[in-house]
């Protein structure tokens, strides 16, 4: 298992001022973000909330890094078909920042194979994301459809992204257990209740999947409605040092959930929040946090 970092206390470096971003990482690659145009996705769960109702396409991305040393990015899937592989890969042409995507396909039933041969014939996916946070069974992704799919994604060398929420997340335990040739990707750190202190069901559940090996996570925002409140780097503190703590600097990626993260916090204010609120760590240990973890594990480089 990798060591813990050690010293897991709040971050006393400063905070990033206006301006030049000073403080800032040296590179940061955004392993989380989305894009689309209003007339191709379906409006259900976060994506019909009012402040999403529009395109979010490659020029507001980037004008929302406010001069961030933003150098590759993972664009992570939104609609549920495989012609969204075809638009990202049109923008990416135009955008050498764009460095891989995490598409769609539907892991539990029998003809994921066949899916996953297609998605094979592109070399911008890098993974694949079956979003099981809306699944009225809290272990969906633990069942013999999703692990089956799972280890074929395994067997094809592309990762699998999980996204439950906080009270499914014995589910993603479950399957990184049953698939352990198998890369893993927790979201948005498992989307606990973060309006409140860590519970302890979701404290457990994030140490048990850190000892597995294949298991990664994603420090990105987390958003339940457009009804959170905004960020607040004492609230956070003890939900990203913990998963620090747990899974060490080697196996968590830097994540903004662009688009969808505005409702609580701005990209740049994400990163202030992230320097003031992770556990103190050496220049490569944050070297990897923001940029080199991403690298190696979508094999950006």
């Amino acid at each position: 298992m990798t060591p813990k970092p050690r010293n897991p206390t709040v971050s006393t470096r400063p905070r990033l001022q206006n301006g030049p971003v000073a403080d800032a990482p040296a590179q940061i690659v955004d392993s989380h973000h989305h894009l689309w145009r209003l007339r191709d996705i379906t409006p259900e769960g976060i994506l019909g909330a009012p402040y999403l109702a529009r395109d979010f396409l490659w020029p507001d991305f980037e004008s929302d890094w406010s001069s961030l040393p933003v150098v590759k990015s993972v664009f992570v899937q939104v609609r549920s078909d495989l012609e969204e592989v075809t638009f990202v890969e049109n923008v990416a042409e135009r955008q050498d920042a764009l460095a891989a995507m995490i598409a769609w396909a539907p892991l539990e039933v029998p003809e994921a194979g066949a899916h996953l041969d297609r998605l094979r014939a592109h070399p911008l996916v890098r993974g694949v994301r079956r979003n099981t946070q809306y699944e009225t069974d809290p272990l969906f992704c633990a069942r013999e459809g999703y692990v089956a799919g799972a280890r074929l994604l395994g067997e094809a060398g592309l990762v699998c992204e999980v996204c439950v929420r906080h009270e499914q997340i014995e589910g993603a335990v479950a399957l990184a257990r049953a698939c352990p040739e198998t890369t893993i990707v927790l979201e948005h750190l498992g989307k606990p209740d973060v309006s409140a202190p860590p519970a302890g069901y979701w404290l457990r559940a994030v140490e048990e999947l850190a000892k597995l090996p294949n298991m990664f996570c994603k420090l990105s925002v987390v958003v339940h409605t457009d009804a959170d409140p905004p960020y607040e780097a004492e609230r956070l503190a003890p939900f990203l040092r913990h998963a620090v703590s747990a899974f060490g600097w080697e196996r968590v990626l830097f994540g903004s959930n662009w688009p969808v993260s505005s409702t609580v916090i701005g990209y740049r204010d994400w990163v202030e929040l992230l320097g003031a609120a992770l556990p103190g760590g050496s220049e490569a240990d944050l070297g990897a946090f923001y940029a080199g973890n991403a690298r190696r594990l979508y094999g950006l480089d």
